[in-house]
């Protein structure tokens, strides 16, 4: 094993890049586990709890991810994950660190209608399985589709009611109703705007702000795989040179979300870090070590520990991820 796909800590994990992302995915997933033992329900109008959520389907999706590749040597397919890992780091860095909470919430509400609205085109009411499935598979095709409809309009209706709130439209009815209108939540500016190109942000410039297009815009680069062009049809033996680079764009993806859902439950931090005590966790972040650097029990309870006596005193920890 050699550090070709060098990232920090490899050493400590024997040259592995798969076991130095495991270990930023066990951290994450106790700060998953942990949020979402604080807020059960995932509410368009509970911030906390639609975001807790939110982090709770990319880490299952992070999990697939490894699977798919580790398991199944399946390039192709962590790629297409990899890309859509991608949009949604750089959806909840624009969306949920957004500084100003009436913009956030702007952002939020506008985020929710937006997919719901797309999705919605596609649930018709006409089932598009008609003819082809017996119909006892067609009346619970179509309960299901007619489920998902009702479940997108109550999004939308609680959703809309954020929107009916908003403090901004006295700010700006003009821009607010713009932006609302074109359902702009990648806008740059609140502001009024004639064409929505020339206030929102492009995809390249999301990637971007996760320092994921520095030189090289890689997660345009793979939607070739999404979109089942040339990258998907070519022959390629998968090797640790091929696992390793495209592990190593994942652990870039999941310390930056973990780093941006830890910023966001600031208040939570206290008790996301208890959660490194706990047996179980621990022992599957420990295991992630090479043997020669693995901490023992003690040490590593001391060193949490210790960052949550820094936490009391300081309101920060700076476990590294």
């Amino acid at each position: 094993m050699g550090p070709k796909y060098h990232i920090e800590g490899t050493k400590e994990f024997g040259y592995m890049v798969v076991n130095r992302f495991l270990y930023s995915f066990y951290l994450y997933k106790n700060t998953v586990k942990r949020i979402t033992n604080l807020y059960r329900f995932a509410s368009v109008q509970d911030l906390k709890g639609y975001v807790a959520h939110f982090c709770y389907l990319r880490l299952k999706s992070f999990d697939t991810f490894l699977k798919v590749l580790i398991q199944h040597k399946d390039d192709v397919s962590a790629n297409c994950l990899l890309r859509m890992l991608g949009d949604s780091v750089a959806v909840f860095r624009l969306i949920y660190m957004e500084s100003d909470v009436e913009l956030l919430i702007l952002r939020h509400a506008l985020y929710v209608i937006d997919g719901c609205e797309h999705n919605l085109e596609v649930l018709q009411e006409k089932n598009v399985n008609e003819g082809c499935l017996p119909q006892e598979e067609l009346e619970r095709s179509k309960e299901e589709a007619r489920f998902n409809r009702e479940h997108r309009l109550r999004l939308i209706h609680e959703a809309q009611e954020m929107l009916d709130a908003s403090p901004l439209q006295q700010k700006n009815k003009e821009a607010f109703d713009k932006i609302v209108e074109d359902r702009n939540w990648k806008f740059k500016e609140f502001k009024y705007y004639k064409k929505k190109g020339s206030n929102q942000y492009k995809w390249q410039d999301l990637y971007e702000l996760i320092d994921a297009c520095n030189g090289f815009d890689l997660l345009s680069y793979i939607s070739q795989y999404a979109h089942g062009l040339s990258m998907s049809n070519l022959v390629m033996n998968m090797n640790e040179q091929n696992i390793n680079g495209v592990v190593s764009e994942a652990f870039m993806l999941i310390r930056r979300l973990h780093g941006y859902t830890l910023s966001f439950f600031a208040k939570e931090q206290e008790y996301i870090l208890h959660g490194l005590l706990e047996p179980k966790m621990r022992d599957e972040i420990l295991a992630c070590f090479d043997v020669e650097y693995r901490p023992d029990v003690a040490a590593w309870n001391q060193d949490v520990l210790n960052e949550i006596n820094q936490l009391c005193c300081t309101g920060s920890f700076e476990i590294r991820l």
